[in-house]
């Protein structure tokens, strides 16, 4: 990037949140009208599975006795070099995710 004629470094990042939400962080992600900058969306799974999921994740909760709050999935926001975006974004994402799942 380029910034008063000189360069400037971006540096590249991984972020990992807990989500006590998933079926509500999934509806966030998933719904164009919420998503101002979204770059492109792959789904492995069928949007009925989150569902299933975070059911299974809350009974499994409740019967550890925990007090704290239940983590229901993990997400990872990955920052990929500037350079990537020659590349067609939907094929990177799928990439990407097929190697990680």
């Amino acid at each position: 990037m380029k910034r008063g004629g000189r360069n400037i470094a971006r540096n590249s990042f991984i972020q990992l949140s807990k989500l006590s939400n998933v079926r509500g962080r999934i509806d966030y992600i998933t719904n164009p009208e919420r998503q101002e900058n979204l770059y492109a969306t792959y789904e492995t799974v069928q949007r009925s599975f989150w569902k299933v999921l975070a059911t299974e994740n809350q009974q499994d909760f409740q019967k550890s006795g925990s007090a704290r709050k239940c983590i229901e999935a993990r997400e990872l926001i990955i920052a990929l070099p500037e350079s990537f975006i020659k590349y067609q974004s939907e094929k990177l994402l799928k990439i990407f995710t097929e190697k990680f799942k």
